[in-house]
C-alpha cells in the first residue's frame, strides 16, 4: 500500500520556498506528494540484526495559524504609509487590498494548519503502520491549553485513525499540560532574563540595526520612492516578510506583497529572524534549553518504562504525541544538541552561517516535529538488556545524526546515559525561580 499525498490547493507559486523563518508551511519544506510506503519505517536492518519499532514518541508545533494580532495591526499600518506616500499609483494593488486578516482572528489556527496536520497523521501512519494498528487504544495525546496546539492534535488524530481503521476516531480528547509542551510560559526565570529582556537579544538587535539590513532596507525605499522621512524600516521589511508568507499560504490570490522581496532581501530577513529564534529559544542562554527538561525527561522515563514492560511481557504504551509552540521544540532542540552551528550565529557572521545547521524555515516551519522511534532488535540472544534497543531521532519526518554517537542508530543505553542529567534532574521550578510550585497543569480547559 502506498501513500498518494494531498494534491495542494492552489499551485505553487515561486514565492512557495523555505524562506520565511517560523512562518514557512510545512510543506513548502517538505515534499508533499512524497511516495510512503506502508511499513517503511517499522522495520531496518542494523548489522545482522532485524529491528522493529516498539514505540514513538514524538511532538509537534501546531500547524499553520494566522498572524498575531501585533502583526495584523502592523500590516494595515504599513499599507497606510504606502498610500499615504503615493506608492499606490505605481502599485495599483495597493488602492484595493483590504488586510485579509481580522483581528479576532489572532493566532487561531487556519485550515491550512488542519490539512497540514491531518497529513501528518496520514504520514505517520503510513511509516509505522504495524505499531499502531496492533494498539491504538494506548496512544496518549498530549495538548498546550492554546486552542492552535489543541486542534492540531485533534486533526492529526483525524488523518492517523483514518488511515490506520479506515474512518476517523473523533472521540480523541488530549490531555492539557503546559508544563510539558508550554513550559516558556511557566517559567519565572526565562521570562524575566530572556524573553522580557531586550539586551539577552543583542545579536539581533545589531543586525537588525546593521549594514545588510540598512542596505536591502535603502534598495526598497528607492524602489517605491518613498521619500526620506517616510523610508523603509527594519520593521517595515519584517511586516512585508509576514505578509508575504502568510497571504501565500492563507489565501487563493496569493500575495501581491511579495514582489518587493528578491532572494537577496528574503535571506536577509530570514537570518534576522533566526538570530532571534537561535538566542532567545536556542543556544543563546543557558536556561533557554534547560526549562525543556520536563519535556525531555517525559520522553526518556517512557522509553525507559516501554523497555521495562517489553522485558517484562507486560503491556505499554505504543505511542505518545504533544502538540505544542516553536517555543516548544527549539529548546528541545538545543537540550538535545541538535542544529548547534560553530561559531555561535551572531551580527558579524552572516556571510558565514549561510550553509547554518539552524534555519528556521528548515527545522521550526508550522508542523515541525521531532520523534524519537525505540526499537527492538533480534540480537539472538536470551537476556533482555538495553543493549537490545537502538534509537532513532526524525526531524520533519527524517532521520537526523544522534549528537549522542554521531550517528542515525543509536544504542538506547548509550543515547540514555548522554542526556542523564537533563532527565534525572529535572528540577524545572527551582531553575525556572518560579515563587511555588503550581498546580499540575495537567487539565481539560482550553
Amino acid at each position: 500500500m502506498i501513500l498518494e499525498c494531498l494534491s495542494p490547493a492552489h499551485a505553487l507559486s515561486s514565492f512557495r520556498t523555505p524562506s520565511y523563518s517560523t512562518k514557512t508551511p510545512y510543506f513548502w519544506v517538505n515534499d508533499e506528494k512524497e511516495t510512503i510506503a506502508l511499513d517503511s519505517e517499522t522495520w531496518f536492518e542494523y548489522g545482522e540484526k532485524t529491528c522493529q519499532i516498539i514505540h514513538l514518541n514524538a511532538v509537534f508545533r501546531h500547524g499553520a495559524r494566522f498572524p498575531s494580532l501585533k502583526w495584523i495591526k502592523r500590516m494595515t499600518t504599513l499599507h497606510e504609509k504606502l498610500v499615504e506616500n503615493g506608492v499606490d499609483e505605481r502599485y495599483p494593488f495597493l488602492k484595493a487590498w483590504k488586510n485579509p486578516f481580522p483581528e479576532k482572528s489572532d493566532k487561531i489556527i487556519a485550515e491550512l494548519g488542519e490539512q497540514e496536520q491531518e497529513m501528518l497523521g496520514e504520514r505517520f501512519a503510513h511509516r509505522f503502520n504495524l505499531l499502531f494498528d496492533e494498539d491504538m487504544d494506548s496512544i496518549r495525546v498530549v495538548s498546550s491549553s492554546k486552542q492552535r496546539s489543541y486542534a492540531s492534535s485533534l486533526s492529526f488524530y483525524t488523518g492517523l485513525s483514518q488511515t490506520v481503521f479506515g474512518e476517523a476516531d473523533k472521540t480523541m480528547e488530549p490531555t492539557v499540560n503546559d508544563i510539558e509542551m508550554r513550559f516558556h510560559d511557566n517559567c519565572v526565570h526565562f521570562a524575566e532574563s530572556v524573553d522580557k529582556n531586550k539586551t539577552a537579544t543583542n545579536e539581533y538587535s545589531k543586525f537588525k540595526y546593521g549594514p545588510e539590513v540598512d542596505v536591502i532596507a535603502k534598495k526598497l525605499t528607492d524602489v517605491l520612492h518613498l521619500p526620506e522621512k517616510a523610508a523603509v524600516t527594519p520593521d517595515d521589511l519584517n511586516t512585508i516578510h509576514q505578509l508575504c508568507a502568510f497571504e501565500e499560504a492563507l489565501t487563493d490570490a496569493g500575495s501581491e506583497w511579495c514582489q518587493f522581496l528578491d532572494q537577496e532581501s528574503l535571506e536577509v530577513i530570514q537570518y534576522m529572524n533566526d538570530l532571534k529564534q537561535y538566542w532567545k529559544k536556542m543556544y543563546g542562554h543557558d536556561i533557554s534549553s534547560a526549562m525543556s527538561c520536563p519535556l525531555l525527561s517525559r520522553i526518556f522515563t517512557t522509553l525507559d518504562k516501554v523497555i521495562q514492560a517489553n522485558n517484562a511481557d507486560d503491556d505499554y504504551a505504543a505511542a505518545e504525541f504533544g502538540f505544542g509552540h516553536a517555543e516548544t521544540l527549539a529548546p528541545l532542540y538545543a537540550s538535545l544538541g541538535l542544529f548547534k552551528d560553530e561559531p555561535q550565529l551572531k551580527a558579524d557572521n552572516f556571510k558565514l552561517h549561510l550553509n547554518r545547521k539552524f534555519r528556521a524555515s528548515r527545522v521550526l516551519p508550522f508542523s515541525a516535529n521531532f520523534a524519537v522511534a525505540l526499537y527492538q532488535c533480534d540480537s539472538g540472544e536470551d537476556n533482555n538488556d538495553y543493549l537490545e534497543y537502538v534509537v532513532r531521532f526524525y526531524v520533519n519526518e527524517k532521520t537526523v545524526d544522534i549528537p549522542a554517537c554521531g550517528k542515525q542508530v543509536c544504542p538506547y543505553k548509550e543515547v540514555r546515559e548522554f542526556y542523564k542529567n537533563q532527565v534525572d534532574n529535572c528540577e524545572f521550578h527551582k531553575m525556572c525561580r518560579n515563587p511555588e510550585p503550581k498546580e499540575n497543569s495537567e487539565h481539560d480547559e482550553l
